[in-house]
């Protein structure tokens, strides 16, 4: 009989099945976004940590878990709005964006190491920057290496809406209307403001959409 392992988890969604039974979305680091069906009559929330078991008589089948919690995040932060729109909206991306069962190494690292940050005062900036690293792992990456007009690289302004690829401020100013903000802590060492972060998550926003499968943003991710 095919199981996994016991091995760390986020629940990125849960969705009634009969009275007393849910289908979970977990991610975890070895097998990727997985679908298993919880027997129990309360699911675990959104945005928690466990500690998953999966089984299933065929490994093509959905299976059950068998879960324990870790570290209930989205509780810890009822009071706090914004990190908490910031765990249901990277959840629910997760959960629309990546492949059944394809592992992301090196997002899953990224993903907990943001999650272990979330008190810190820049936890949105490196949310936008989560989301940029999302783009790269699922074949969308922004080109930053310099600009495609031949500008000066060290003066990135803008993105290309059409190819991702940066623009010089010099380069992208007679055309600023027709690009996209580029945020400069996309692409170097520096602290972001408020305006931003809202560059950042408008230009992931619009990849993100472009590039996924429902070619939309889900709403909790459109009001953060």
């Amino acid at each position: 009989m095919p199981e996994f392992k016991t091995e760390e988890a986020l629940v990125l969604s849960a969705r009634p099945l009969g009275e007393r039974s849910w289908i979970i979305s977990v991610l975890t680091q070895e097998n990727g976004r997985c679908l298993g069906v919880f027997n129990k009559k309360k699911p675990p929330e959104v945005g928690t940590l466990v500690a998953l078991r999966w089984r299933a008589r065929l490994s093509e089948q959905l299976g059950t878990f068998y879960l324990e919690e870790t570290s209930p995040l989205s509780v810890l932060y009822l009071d706090d709005a914004k990190r908490l729109a910031v765990i249901s909206s990277l959840c629910a991306l997760l959960d629309d964006t990546l492949p059944e069962r394809q592992a992301f190494p090196n997002l899953y690292e990224k993903i907990f190491e943001f999650l272990s940050t979330l008190d810190n005062d820049d936890f949105l900036k490196g949310y936008a920057l989560l989301e940029k690293e999302l783009l790269t792992e699922i074949g969308f990456g922004l080109d930053l290496s310099g600009c495609a007009g031949g500008g000066d690289p060290a003066d990135l302004a803008y993105i290309s809406p059409k190819t991702g690829r940066a623009v010089s401020r010099e380069k992208g100013l007679p055309y600023h209307s027709k690009l996209l903000t580029l945020p400069p802590f996309f692409w170097k060492e520096t602290e972001a403001s408020d305006q931003d972060i809202q560059d950042a998550l408008a230009l992931t926003g619009y990849f993100l959409v472009q590039h996924t499968p429902k070619h939309r943003l889900p709403k909790i991710r459109e009001r953060l």
